[in-house]
């Protein structure tokens, strides 16, 4: 399992959310520009957020989304799962439409236990944590990657 491009940027887009002010909204657009996503494809993703009650939305001037889930119980595995849904969490790596203990692929016995490990870290992670590092000035939302999935003393430091 690889982030899809729509993972990538929600969780840039919530990142940012969490990273705003409390309570202040932000227009879609304004985060598309700093982020440099296009806009149609991120409104759509965060209508997916509103869906599931982790964002919400208002319309008009002075409104926009804001997050309304603490960023730090918002894991990456329920970001992926809003995105993907549960399917594209037990997704086969080679793409059969069944793969199981019963029903495995060549890579099946090979690929589970790396893709419990990927799962436990995208549960151990969450919104709030990347958000940290964003402030801290670790790195850029336009340079997010699965580096910060690592524990801190396994990330590699920008130079």
């Amino acid at each position: 399992m690889i982030f899809s491009r729509s993972s990538r940027y929600a969780i840039q887009a919530l990142v940012f959310l969490a990273n705003s002010k409390a309570g202040s909204y932000v227009m879609c657009r304004e985060m598309a520009s700093e982020l440099g996503l296009p806009l149609p494809y991120l409104s759509k993703l965060m209508l997916q957020f509103v869906h599931a009650n982790i964002i919400e939305s208002a319309r008009g001037r002075q409104g926009g989304f804001r997050l309304i889930r603490n960023a730090e119980d918002l894991s990456l595995k329920e970001v992926m799962e809003v995105i993907g849904g549960e399917r594209s969490m037990k997704e086969c790596l080679l793409g059969f439409k069944e793969c199981s203990d019963e029903t495995a692929c060549a890579m099946h016995c090979h690929w589970y236990p790396v893709k419990q490990v990927l799962y436990k870290l995208l549960e151990e992670q969450s919104v709030g944590t990347l958000a940290e590092a964003v402030n801290k000035g670790h790195y850029k939302l336009s340079d997010l990657n699965l580096d910060l999935l690592l524990p801190p003393q396994q990330q590699a430091r920008p130079n």
